[in-house]
This record gives structure tokens, C-alpha cells and sequence, in this order.
């Protein structure tokens, strides 16, 4: 994740503390990490690190994960 300076926060996620730049990269961050859809429940199996073990709502956050904490 990038580093966002303090100053630079407009928006900070309810849900993770996350924070972002501006609110459209907010929404964007609830859409993908936390809203309940019917195609995508949350209540689904989630994708697990074989590396860490750590879980994640999907595949395609589960291949970012592995790009900025596995790589050398």
C-alpha cells in the first residue's frame, strides 16, 4: 500500500482505517474490500495465502497481497 501523507487524507475507510486521497478512491476501496453483493457475499469462502495463511474476499486481492508482501 502506498504511503499517503497526513495531509494529503481526504478519506479514511469506516471499516479498515484505511486511508485515501480523495473519495472516489474510497468508494472504490469499499466496493472491492468491503460491500456485500449477491455475486460476491461475504459471507463466501475466502482465498487463503498459502504463504502467511492470511484470508482475503478474492482471488484478484489475494494476487495484490502476494505482489507487495511476497516479492523480493
Amino acid at each position: 500500500m502506498p504511503y499517503v501523507e497526513y495531509d494529503e487524507v481526504e478519506a479514511a475507510c469506516p471499516e479498515c482505517g484505511r486511508l485515501f486521497r480523495s473519495e472516489e478512491a474510497l468508494r472504490a476501496h469499499v466496493a472491492e474490500s468491503h460491500a456485500v453483493t449477491e455475486a460476491a457475499p461475504k459471507a463466501a469462502k475466502p482465498v487463503r495465502c498459502s504463504l502467511c495463511r492470511r484470508t482475503f474476499p478474492t482471488t484478484s486481492a489475494l494476487a495484490r497481497h502476494n505482489r507487495s508482501a511476497h516479492t523480493s
